[in-house]
């Protein structure tokens, strides 16, 4: 095995295994939650945090950005850019969301009615968790492009095993509710923040000696972060926005019938348990495959990692599809009634698994320049919102289960649609010029 892939293979072992433990404690709160709170308060929180990973997926855009400059900087004057930058970016996030703020107090009793939640509680811990998740992100991407896996991976187990200390204590001490856990969520963010910082202290501490250049920032100033927030968010629709549908599309006098909380949300996270160990080796390959681009090298970073992702995934998937009912007896051995979304499982799980696929494309596409991309994942995610929109009529009339699964088969047809773009968009673009020196 050539060193290369050797590195690849020890760093995304780590990451993986930091993924999967900060993942499965993750996991472990939508237990806890589920059994601590009950069913109705479980499918708030899952809104909640629907809610919470569209509005934040702003974040994800800062991270790869972050990530990509970061490690194109191939000079200390090109690193202290990119640090001054973080700074400035920091300092007009935590401004800007506190316009977000007042923008939320206007619209809480609409939002609160909307999405029937117990109270306008869970909103505001859900706009705290965000800024700390945007701030998160920025440190992240800037760990992620020095390739300091250790303490990337550090962060992610600290907020997911933080996240599920702090969730188990709020839940158990302060209030049994969806605010409860999320303000959990909130405690285990803030300490991932405080080791994120250290891990980017050297770059935030560094000022420019005066002289130009160093780092690769063509196409990623305002305009290009912007455009990979917006394909961060549109990568969010896949994941997440199936359940802010059914909460809304569900009557208001039929919640009992449906029960998302039982019948659908669980099967829903073991989809996205299964992005949690697949998507982690994104992380190694984009800085390796950015600073090769803006040094003009090659490299075989992105087969090695759709080899992997795709053995893992398919074998994750092919459990699911055999034992559907397995994960849901593990994850929530403690409420019998979620066993009822076993047959959501296997197309939850093969739907991620072309989700993570096409991630790792389009994270090799961002590596090297091609923003542009965002188009493409944007102009998928809204034909699968359009499509779900114009079903709804004729799934409310459905039995919930069988209206669920044919849910589920539309974000399968979704993710398969994402892969073949993505596919088509690298056999396109890759070997153009890709970036041009700042």
């Amino acid at each position: 095995m050539k060193p290369e892939s050797r590195g690849f293979v020890r760093q995304g072992a780590w990451m993986v295994v930091a993924a999967m433990s900060g993942g499965l404690a993750m996991m472990l709160v939508h237990t806890w939650v589920s059994k601590a709170c009950g069913g109705a308060a479980y499918a708030e929180f899952k809104t909640l945090l629907s809610t919470f990973y569209a509005v934040a997926a702003v974040g994800g855009g800062l991270w790869v950005s972050f990530a990509q400059r970061t490690a194109s900087a191939v000079t200390e004057d090109g690193l202290a850019t990119v640090g001054r930058h973080a700074r400035w970016t920091l300092a007009w996030l935590g401004l800007g969301w506190w316009v977000v703020g007042v923008i939320l107090w206007w619209m809480q009793g609409h939002l609160v009615a909307a999405w029937k939640l117990a109270g306008a509680g869970g909103l505001w811990a859900t706009w705290l968790l965000g800024l700390l998740t945007l701030w998160l992100s920025v440190l992240r991407g800037v760990v992620q492009g020095r390739q300091r896996f250790g303490a990337l991976g550090g962060v992610a187990i600290l907020d997911g095993i933080g996240r599920l200390a702090a969730v188990m204590l709020l839940v158990t001490w302060w209030q049994a509710s969806a605010t409860g856990a999320v303000m959990g969520a909130v405690v285990g963010c803030g300490l991932a923040l405080a080791l994120g910082a250290w891990g980017a202290r050297d770059v935030l501490a560094l000022r420019r000696s005066g002289a130009r250049g160093g780092a690769n920032h063509a196409g990623w100033g305002g305009s290009g972060t912007a455009l990979l927030a917006l394909q961060a968010a549109a990568l969010q629709v896949f994941q997440q926005y199936d359940n802010l549908f059914w909460a809304g599309a569900i009557p208001a006098d039929a919640l009992r019938a449906w029960s998302l909380g039982t019948n659908y949300s669980p099967a829903q996270t073991v989809g996205f348990g299964i992005t949690q160990f697949t998507v982690p080796l994104v992380l190694v390959m984009l800085p390796r495959v950015a600073r090769a681009a803006a040094l003009g090298e090659g490299t075989g970073t992105l087969r090695l990692t759709l080899w992997c992702t795709g053995v893992m995934g398919g074998l994750a998937a092919l459990a699911c599809t055999v034992a559907p009912r397995l994960p849901l007896q593990v994850m929530f051995f403690n409420n019998p009634a979620s066993w009822v979304a076993a047959p959501l499982v296997p197309w939850f799980a093969w739907a991620m698994v072309l989700f993570a696929l096409a991630n790792v494309v389009l994270n090799d596409l961002v590596a090297r320049g091609h923003v542009r991309v965002t188009w493409i994942v944007a102009g998928v995610a809204a034909a699968y919102v359009m499509t779900l929109g114009w079903l709804r009529p004729h799934w409310v009339t459905l039995p919930p289960m069988d209206a669920y699964r044919s849910g589920v088969q539309v974000l399968c047809g979704a993710t398969a649609a994402l892969l073949v773009a993505s596919v088509w968009a690298r056999r396109a673009w890759v070997g153009q010029a890709t970036t041009t020196p700042a």
